[in-house]
């Protein structure tokens, strides 16, 4: 048994900052929380590891990513032509995840048999890392939005292909489905009866599927059809916002790519920019607009916010976490619910609340040490000392005190 400390424990629940706080691990799982000081009197022969000026937090989950994007990298073909060139960038990008303490990710379009072999690794003990939930390859409709996305989509149309599709999809070892929707126009790219169609046979399947929706249409459609997460939604208004309540509806906002990629665009425009350069820097403003306008509002009224990191570019760290947290909190979230949405609210939308994305007795041992305190300066949560997953210290840049 070990007792795991620092000078105070945030237990992932938006709320409750535990002064001292402390776990006692035990064979992988969490036995107890509390104060160190009562935990290390009732157990007096656990190994005490402490972390001073730290926090403890539970392990981040990040519920957008594409660990296996090829989008713009030179690498491309030479990684289209060989699986196990890729699968090395793969599982580099896992071991980038959890450098930042995710212990969770959920792969939202990947190249077919990525995710289920990422999975499986986990499960066997053949690899160690992060918990991986998969979409497997992404469904987009023909020339739709991510119809040029290499190996991470599927191109299906119509009702009953798309019910086809999902059962492809689970039989490669899908545990959520994956639907693209929309890009830079003002309509849903599938129809509403597509989009039934898609949720209907997952959940009869016993899977939940998530969606890109980026217009107000295709948001729209995406609350009528029962989606169970939206992805991106930026023009998810306060009547919206009710109705995915409602329903129980998620919401995954991306919101720090977008905000990162209208900075990008406008520094990078030209002296005489072309109308494209033009309309694709308004879409960025728009969208950003977007979250500025409807993100808070769509949290006070009670919307299941998880954080997720949608980086496909080559150029940029692969998970970023922990700046989506704090764009979160730019648009008004305070700390400790910012902190929850990649947490506790991560857990809950992967349905795996007992397991893990919480502090308390009876989960995994999923932990995160960061220096300082993030509940008062939130950039305190990049300072990452120590990423433990199901109570195996797997990152560490320094080594703690025994």
């Amino acid at each position: 048994m070990r007792i795991i400390q620092g000078d105070r424990l945030i237990t992932g629940d938006g709320k409750t900052v535990l002064p001292q706080g402390a776990v006692l691990v035990h064979q992988g799982r969490i036995a107890e929380v509390g104060e160190a000081p009562l935990l290390q009197a009732a157990h007096p022969e656990a190994q005490v590891v402490s972390y001073p000026g730290c926090t403890l937090l539970p392990g981040l989950v990040d519920a957008h990513v594409h660990m296996s994007s090829l989008y713009r990298r030179p690498e491309k073909e030479e990684m289209q032509a060989n699986p196990a060139l890729l699968m090395v960038m793969v599982y580099k990008h896992l071991q980038d995840a959890l450098s930042v303490g995710i212990t969770t990710l959920r792969g939202v379009g990947e190249a077919k048999g990525i995710g289920a072999a990422i999975r499986t690794g986990y499960q066997k003990g053949w690899i160690k890392g992060p918990r991986y939930y998969t979409c497997e390859r992404s469904l987009t409709r023909t020339g739709g939005h991510g119809s040029t996305g290499e190996v991470a989509k599927m191109e299906v149309d119509g009702p009953w292909a798309l019910r086809q599709a999902v059962r492809q999809t689970i039989q490669e070892g899908a545990d959520w489905i994956k639907v693209m929707d929309s890009h830079r126009g003002p309509a849903s790219e599938y129809t509403l009866k597509e989009l039934r169609a898609v949720t209907g046979e997952a959940h009869r399947l016993g899977r939940k599927c998530c969606i890109h929706a980026g217009n107000p249409q295709s948001i729209r459609y995406a609350i009528e059809a029962g989606f169970d997460s939206l992805e991106h939604a930026p023009f998810l208004t306060g009547e919206l916002a009710g109705r995915a309540v409602e329903k129980g509806i998620a919401w995954v906002p991306t919101a720090y790519v977008y905000t990162r990629a209208v900075e990008d665009a406008r520094r990078s425009l030209s002296p005489h920019p072309t109308p494209h350069e033009l309309q694709s820097l308004r879409f960025l403003e728009e969208t950003v607009q977007g979250y500025q306008d409807n993100l808070l509002r769509a949290w006070q009224r009670g919307v299941l916010i998880a954080a997720g990191t949608d980086i496909c570019f080559p150029e940029e760290f692969i998970t970023p976490i922990q700046e989506e947290v704090h764009t979160l909190c730019q648009l008004g979230i305070p700390n400790l619910e910012a902190i929850a949405c990649a947490t506790g609210n991560g857990a809950r939308l992967l349905e795996g609340e007992d397991e893990f994305g919480f502090l308390k007795a009876g989960l995994c041992a999923d932990l995160l040490l960061v220096e300082g305190d993030p509940a008062e300066e939130i950039t305190a949560l990049s300072a990452v000392r120590g990423v433990y997953r199901a109570g195996e210290l797997l990152y560490c840049p320094d080594h703690p005190k025994e």
